[in-house]
């Protein structure tokens, strides 16, 4: 396991850091696809965020100085470790349970289940708050927005897409497998905040079985992971972790995923050699896939810049404010 007592800072970091090649990969694949410019700038332009904000003013507890101060000092400590200029509000609402969610692309927002409050120690809610952070510099809200909206209006909702009903079913089963690619991304982030390993294993263990830390052990847990990577194939283990059938991702492979990048000396690189790309800085899918492939991972695909559509409005948080999607993001990897 990884501890490092004191935490290091990132100045100017790139998402393209953490995002993992497959999730970038499997995101560049859909917003190719015809049709999905169309769909995104209706979901952009669509009403809904800012009365998620008021519910929240209304039904939550917003963080900062004079309400959950000590949150409020682990967002802050999160933001500068990311290089975050202006983070994102923060959140506790009991209406979530044991989840936390990033909601917003004009001012993305994060909340944090009140029953996730309760039973999780600094540390480990600090790894939670870096996933999420990471969800929202990377604008990865906005495109699980758009599998949402799919679902929801389903093809009579929208008119004049190329193609049709089949185009618009392939663009939302091919974000929701992207969606859950995206979670090892969000953990990704989470460790670079918290930058202690056994801490962001510990975590996930305790989304799967509870509680009870004490009758858990973090090095079983991951050895249970290579048990199942063993068991599915070692080099299909990605794939069949985002198979349809799983709702939510496997969380002993989100585990082995962080430890292998760890183990691999990417993580390393970014945190005790400084070596990780700034904002800016981009590279191409096929170089992604075989760095990750590899076990780097650490470019990211650069999004569209073209001024006047609706992916190019895409930002990141660091620079003055990304954009999230409008809608949830679970810390489970499921809407809420």
């Amino acid at each position: 396991m990884t501890t490092s007592p004191r935490r290091v800072r990132f100045p100017g970091i790139s998402s393209e850091a953490y995002e993992h090649p497959f999730a970038q990969a499997a995101l560049s694949t859909v917003r190719k696809a015809k049709g999905f410019d169309l769909v995104l700038r209706k979901v952009m332009g669509a009403p809904g965020e800012a009365a998620m904000r008021m519910h929240h003013l209304a039904c939550a507890v917003k963080v900062g100085d004079s309400q959950f101060r000590r949150l409020n000092q682990v967002m802050n400590e999160a933001a500068h470790t990311l290089d975050v200029v202006e983070p994102p509000s923060l959140y506790v609402n009991r209406g979530i349970g044991f989840n936390a969610v990033t909601i917003g692309f004009d001012k993305p927002f994060i909340v944090l289940g009140a029953e996730l409050i309760d039973q999780m120690n600094e540390d480990e809610i600090r790894f939670v708050i870096g996933h999420e952070l990471g969800h929202a510099i990377s604008g990865h809200a906005l495109y699980q927005s758009v599998a949402w909206f799919l679902a929801a209006v389903g093809a009579g909702g929208l008119h004049g897409v190329p193609g049709g009903p089949l185009v618009l079913k392939g663009i939302e089963l091919g974000l929701q497998d992207w969606g859950r690619k995206s979670e090892l991304s969000g953990d990704r982030a989470g460790l670079l905040v918290g930058q202690d390993l056994e801490v962001a294993v510990r975590t996930l263990m305790m989304l799967a079985g509870g509680r009870q830390t004490a009758e858990m052990n973090p090095s079983a847990f991951l050895e249970q992971a290579a048990e199942f990577q063993d068991a599915t194939g070692l080099r299909n283990r990605i794939v069949k972790w985002m198979m349809p059938s799983s709702d939510h991702p496997l969380l002993v492979v989100r585990a082995a995923e962080l430890d292998r990048w760890v183990r691999e000396g990417s993580y390393s690189r970014i945190v005790h050699e400084g070596d990780y790309p700034l904002r800016g800085e981009s590279a191409s899918v096929k170089d992604r896939l075989a760095e990750g492939l590899g076990g780097v991972g650490r470019a990211r695909a650069s999004l569209d810049a073209t001024d006047g559509t609706a992916s190019g409005r895409l930002g990141r948080l660091g620079s003055l404010g990304g954009r999230a999607g409008d809608g949830t993001r679970g810390f489970f990897g499921r809407p809420q």
